[in-house]
């Protein structure tokens, strides 16, 4: 659970008008967890393939089909693949530092609400003496309080936004997206236009695209899991 706003500074956040920022940055720490989690899950799905491949179907690197079919794999791995994994350890990071800055935002805030809160208290002291001059001093406290907890956090919201743009939301919507298409569109043999010769058994490349065919599967549901796990995160604090 994330930093609350002690009990003691509530009637201070309401003089202010200020609301409190609804976020938990735990929740968010657990979702770079989970970035990372999916990274290596899905580095491992590939590994799988590359051993079922060298050890259960090493028949096909004798056959110029089944390399054929195997290199076209290689290369969409290598060239896209790969990539889109290394993106992830900077996603993720980008997360981390999201949860950090929400996490200086709260203490922030507290910082200026217990300030508020001692000069209004100071104020409220030296009532006795200064009559309705203290209530004029409290209303000013509340106006300057209240427009520095307004830079402040500004301030600190649009940088924040400027690092979660590169580090997070741009890889993921352009980078990552480019990639996935390549995957999608990667030629499934080396051939080119030519027509290789068929030097292999149907049986090999059945178990052949099976493998494959396996490993996407199993990324698909790791997928799945991921944004299952990220939409159950309660970030948006109550």
């Amino acid at each position: 659970m994330g930093i609350t706003i002690p009990g003691e500074l509530d009637y201070v956040l309401d003089l202010l008008g200020y609301e409190w920022p609804n976020l938990d940055e735990d929740a968010i720490r657990e979702g770079a967890g989970l970035v990372r989690g999916l990274r290596d899950d899905l580095q491992g799905t590939l590994d799988d393939l590359d051993s079922r491949i060298n050890n259960e179907l090493t028949e096909a690197f004798t056959s110029k089909a089944a390399s054929a079919y195997i290199d076209a794999w290689t290369d969409n791995r290598t060239q896209n693949m790969d990539q889109m994994l290394e993106l992830l350890p900077g996603v993720a990071q980008g997360i981390d530092i999201f949860a950090d800055a929400v996490m200086a935002l709260k203490l922030k805030v507290i910082a200026e609400l217990t300030i508020t809160a001692a000069q209004i208290a100071a104020a409220a002291a030296s009532a006795v003496f200064t009559g309705g001059l203290s209530l004029a001093a409290n209303a000013a406290i509340i106006a300057a309080r209240k427009k520095a907890l307004d830079i402040a956090t500004q301030i600190a919201i649009e940088e924040l936004i400027g690092q979660i743009l590169v580090m997070v939301i741009e890889p993921l919507t352009e980078t990552a997206a480019g990639l996935a298409e390549a995957v999608l569109d990667a030629p499934l043999t080396t051939a080119g236009n030519e027509t290789p010769t068929f030097d292999v058994s149907f049986d090999l490349m059945e178990e052949l695209a099976d493998a494959i065919g396996d490993c996407g599967d199993e990324q698909a549901e790791l997928i799945e899991n991921f944004v299952a796990q990220v939409l159950g995160l309660p970030i948006f604090a109550s």
